[in-house]
């Protein structure tokens, strides 16, 4: 009794798309973006703030642009220094809110992503 197979064009064309899609650099800075801004949003909730009400550092927390499908969240150059409020100095406590943030919010910064990708895959 020979076997029939139908349908590996379609098959084909379809794993091509896909191929497609997950090797698309707009679709990854889409994901990156998505997962970027639930840490910004993290890492404003969490950083210090001052006490005189002046400006605060939260209030100027960025999402660099993608190179090299790499993306940054922080602080604007004029914030400098709260690299020393995370890591500390010889005279001062570190108060740590970065990585607590990506922490706290890592599960939910993936699954940012992923939904971008199964979006753009149920497009196909």
């Amino acid at each position: 009794m020979p076997l029939e197979v139908t349908g590996l064009k379609e098959m084909a064309t379809k794993i091509k798309k896909i191929e497609a899609v997950m090797k698309s650099a707009k679709i990854s800075e889409k994901a990156l973006r998505a997962g970027a801004e639930i840490l910004r949003d993290e890492v404003k909730r969490r950083a210090p703030r001052s006490k005189g009400g002046s400006k605060h550092a939260a209030d100027h927390v960025i999402i660099s642009a993608v190179v090299e499908g790499k993306i940054a969240v922080g602080f604007i150059p004029d914030n400098w220094y709260m690299k020393y409020h995370e890591w500390g100095t010889s005279k001062m406590t570190p108060q740590p809110f970065l990585e607590p943030a990506f922490n706290a919010k890592r599960k939910e910064i993936q699954q940012a992503m992923y939904n971008v990708y199964v979006r753009e895959l149920a497009k196909i």
